[in-house]
């Protein structure tokens, strides 16, 4: 059966007293530093939450660049250094710095139907652990191949 009664002033700070039962002293006031150390700790996880989904962002940005470059380099048979201005001028648009990523691909001239390759890694470096003076970088790699589509004679 639900109770539809209205609490009263005193069934109200019963209430209250229950839950605040773990944070009071001896003394009956209630202690702060439980609850500011909760505070910080919650706000580390909140903030590696945040590193974690950045990570996982970036890692879809480059992982859509490199599928961009991967299909220009299928159409040209191989890499070369305009394609690596076109990638920095993608990886750019999407807010990444050219300068942190590293980038290797199969070189031009490639029979058709031979594999191209196109592999790009950067480090992400997360700051949810800076609070505690501790700084962690994380590889993101991402690895791409193809065939590629030109015939030379």
């Amino acid at each position: 059966m639900i109770n539809t009664k209205k609490a009263t002033g005193g069934e109200r700070s019963s209430v209250l007293k229950t839950w605040l039962a773990p944070l009071r002293n001896n003394r009956g006031a209630v202690g702060s530093i439980p609850l500011m150390f909760f505070t910080l700790v919650a706000a580390i996880f909140l903030y590696l939450g945040i590193d974690l989904y950045g990570y996982i962002v970036q890692q879809q940005k480059l992982t859509v660049a490199t599928n961009e470059l991967l299909e220009v380099i299928k159409a040209e048979n191989g890499y070369d250094s305009a394609n690596r201005e076109q990638f920095n001028r993608l990886i750019q648009k999407t807010g990444i710095d050219p300068a942190r990523v590293t980038l290797t691909a199969t070189p031009k001239l490639v029979e058709r139907g031979n594999t191209v390759e196109v592999e790009a890694s950067m480090e992400y470096e997360c700051i949810g652990l800076k609070p505690l003076g501790k700084t962690v970088k994380l590889p993101i790699r991402v690895k791409q191949d193809g065939l590629a589509r030109t015939f030379f004679r």
